[in-house]
């Protein structure tokens, strides 16, 4: 049995087993085959808020707290006064609390990849 798109139709059994149903190539409906990669309109997918995801906001909210608690609790008062950051300005006090972030989000993201 052929198709209109030139490729032969299949026929297997539904998702539940039933019946035998006919899978279109192209076509999209519930019974239908998805590749791998692919996702149907219907699909439930993770609401994106400025392009991430809310558990890649709560991952950069999580890295900042920790670092900031690591920088100001742990580090900064053994740090000389040109590595210490100032209130209101930039200054490689400010780098080296990013760099401290950035690596806390790093260890979030190599921990979940465990």
């Amino acid at each position: 049995m052929r198709c209109g798109f030139g490729r032969p139709a299949s026929r297997s059994l539904n998702r539940f087993g039933k019946r035998p149903i006919l899978k279109l190539p192209g076509l999209r409906g519930p019974d239908t085959q998805v590749e791998r990669g692919e996702r149907r309109v219907g699909d439930s997918m993770a609401r994106k808020y400025l392009g991430a995801t809310a558990r890649t906001w709560v991952e950069y909210l999580a890295a900042i707290l920790i670092g900031n608690a690591i920088y100001y609790l742990s580090l900064q008062p053994h740090l000389p006064e040109s590595l210490r950051h100032r209130l209101f300005a930039t200054d490689l006090g400010l780098f080296v609390d990013f760099i401290v972030c950035v690596g806390v989000y790093g260890l979030i993201r190599l921990g979940e990849r465990l």
